[in-house]
């Protein structure tokens, strides 16, 4: 189930972007705090992200099973971001969003739930409006990497960017 966020959700985001398991993949370099948290994700409330000062779309969510909070989950048009030390899009899809997710209870971590939660997601908010998503985790991300290859995610490219080696994969809708 996934919960649009909402201003009440941001102590949990502080506390999930702060826990180890998550921050080794998750803005390591950022010490969040409840500031930091309203700064960055006030606007995703709203549903934007400012752009270059354009206000591009973007959806985030709460992620809830057995009515408890556990992760969360954002989605946008790849083309409406910068892309520095990520995947190139020449040559991909012209409809093509993205997925940014994490499990933020480390008791939820190794349970089968990121594959599960991929295949719900992109078959209730991206096939109905995208051709395609990409996601980039980083390379030693294995976990995540299987995650999203039974969710149907191919293998498209590595880019290696200082010492952040990315893997580019590509899920196409389900027709």
């Amino acid at each position: 189930l996934f919960i649009p966020l909402q201003e009440s959700h941001f102590p949990l985001l502080l506390k999930w972007l702060e826990a180890p398991h998550v921050k080794v993949w998750w803005d390591q370099d950022v010490l969040w705090t409840l500031e930091l948290i309203k700064e960055k994700y006030g606007d995703y409330v709203k549903g934007y992200k400012l752009e270059k000062g354009a206000k591009k779309p973007i959806q985030a969510y709460i992620i809830y099973g057995n009515d408890d909070s556990f992760g969360y989950i954002q989605l946008y048009n790849a083309y409406d971001f910068s892309r520095e030390g990520s995947i190139p899009l020449e040559g991909l899809q012209k409809s093509l969003a993205t997925i940014d997710i994490f499990i933020g209870e480390e008791e939820y971590v190794g349970k089968g739930l990121g594959s599960r939660i991929m295949t719900q997601f992109l078959k209730e908010y991206v096939d109905p409006y995208y051709d395609a998503c990409l996601v980039d985790p980083d390379t030693a991300n294995m976990q995540a990497i299987r995650a999203y290859e039974k969710a149907g995610f191919k293998k498209i490219k590595t880019v290696k960017e200082g010492t952040v080696t990315v893997t580019g994969m590509v899920s196409e809708k389900n027709l």
